[in-house]
């Protein structure tokens, strides 16, 4: 098993030190993602930015790295809104999304100079009357939901589901009939300064097929209205994200079957097709600012969970069966269940021993806990350190307190140091919202 960037010593170094259940990122990890993305669409497009979205990592301690690295950042709702703030990102590279916006978070927004991401004729008007309300311009962009009704394909989410279907379905996006209203009346909205369009499709393929007929979407219905841009030089075109890891071991997905194409094929494909889409453009396809909001693409093959063998079993009688009992928990992995074929790999970061021995490796709830059936591991000892692979994305923020469990904590181990970035729960913080007469 290969680690991001992290060696068994530094793991279980870092295990020592900080106790365990711990979620660990690696920073070396992510500031290499971070520049094969540039690489691979800066080179197909002249303006191009990364916009994060916060929800596949919401760790501050990450996020500030990543405001370090010059990216913006894509929020859904007040939370995420506060956490993108508190993580060091500049307003003016906060894209604020989401269906459903309060008035305090679009007040918020436009005081600050944040870019809001409209979502509905409704959302329009609302935004429209706080702005003026402020006596200020309120800089959005429109969420469109392109129409993919030639394409075939399915979604690797659901397989039995066309990705076609699915894009219109969800509830994201203005519906077309609604932004054809919307297109129509945008005249009356004095105070929207309109920078762009925006658009995601999620993870529903990695099939370079799929991206290309999706950038060719987004394209054409920006251009279709276009004549609404604000006088802006680089206007926005926001294709989302959804590119799947290297590794492709998320849990989410159900077909991960098929090579991962690189980010450099990713960039080839979708910037051909955007370039194709935008031929019918008043605008050059050069001044279009181009940006993609990588989440699981630059987090999930970043991040390692590590916890502590805690008690081993063994059945000899009628079969032969190990079982090595960990402190970490389905709960905070996001396993339910039987796991039917997990894609997450597990290794010992104590032992330098060939993997010989097959074991169960079950968490600590009530649950049937079965983390990994049949692993193959070295010979266990109570206090070996086993480290699970891929958890950079997604998993430390579904973490939940089933059992009354405190929830693991995180560090980030980045250029040779190692540092809380997130602390461990205790069990005041697990009844800490109760409330007793």
């Amino acid at each position: 098993m290969k680690l991001p960037n992290m060696s068994k010593r530094e793991l279980e170094r870092v295990a020592r030190q900080f106790g365990t259940p711990l979620f660990v990122f690696s920073g070396d990890a992510i500031r290499q993602r971070v520049a094969e993305f540039r690489s691979a669409f800066g080179g197909e497009w002249p303006l191009f930015q990364l916009m994060p979205s916060l929800k596949a990592c919401p760790i501050l301690g990450v996020r500030a790295l990543l405001s370090e690295l010059g990216c913006g950042c894509d929020v859904f709702g007040p939370g995420e809104f506060e956490g993108a703030l508190r993580g060091n990102v500049p307003p003016s590279q906060i894209s604020v999304n989401g269906s459903i916006k309060d008035e305090g978070i679009i007040r918020r927004a436009i005081t600050l100079g944040v870019r809001i991401v409209i979502d509905s004729p409704r959302e329009a008007a609302l935004i429209n009357d706080i702005a003026g309300s402020l006596s200020a311009k309120a800089r959005v962009m429109l969420r469109l939901k392109p129409d993919m009704a030639d394409l075939s394909a399915t979604s690797d989410f659901a397989p039995d589901l066309l990705i076609s279907e699915l894009s219109q379905r969800i509830k994201y996006g203005i519906p077309n009939s609604e932004l054809a209203s919307l297109a129509h009346s945008w005249s009356s909205f004095a105070q929207l300064e309109l920078v762009g369009f925006h658009a995601h499709v999620g993870r529903h393929s990695k099939e370079l097929g799929v991206w290309s007929a999706w950038a060719t979407a987004v394209a054409l219905k920006a251009v279709e209205i276009e004549a609404l841009l604000a006088a802006f030089d680089n206007p926005v075109i926001n294709i989302g994200g959804g590119f799947a890891s290297d590794l492709d071991a998320d849990l989410d997905v159900v077909n991960r079957s098929g090579d991962t194409p690189s980010l450099s094929e990713f960039a080839a494909a979708i910037c051909a097709a955007l370039r194709r889409g935008l031929a019918g453009s008043a605008i050059p396809w050069s001044n279009w600012t181009l940006e993609i909001e990588p989440g699981r693409g630059l987090h999930s093959d970043t991040g390692v969970h590590l916890t502590t063998v805690k008690n081993l079993k063994y059945e000899t009688v009628g079969q032969q069966r190990r079982w090595a009992e960990v402190d970490t928990s389905e709960v905070f992995l996001d396993l339910h269940g039987v796991p039917d074929d997990c894609p997450l790999q597990f290794t010992s970061v104590s032992s330098t021993e060939p993997s010989h021995h097959v074991y169960d490796v079950v968490g600590l709830t009530c649950n049937a806990e079965m983390l990994s059936l049949d692993q193959e591991l070295p010979e266990l000892s109570v206090g070996d350190v086993l480290a699970i692979y891929p958890t950079g994305a997604y998993l430390e923020p579904m973490a939940a307190n089933f059992n009354a469990l405190p929830r693991p904590g995180s560090v980030l181990l980045d250029q040779g140091s190692a540092r809380l970035i997130k602390r461990h729960e205790t069990v005041d913080d697990v009844f800490a919202r109760d409330i007793l007469e």
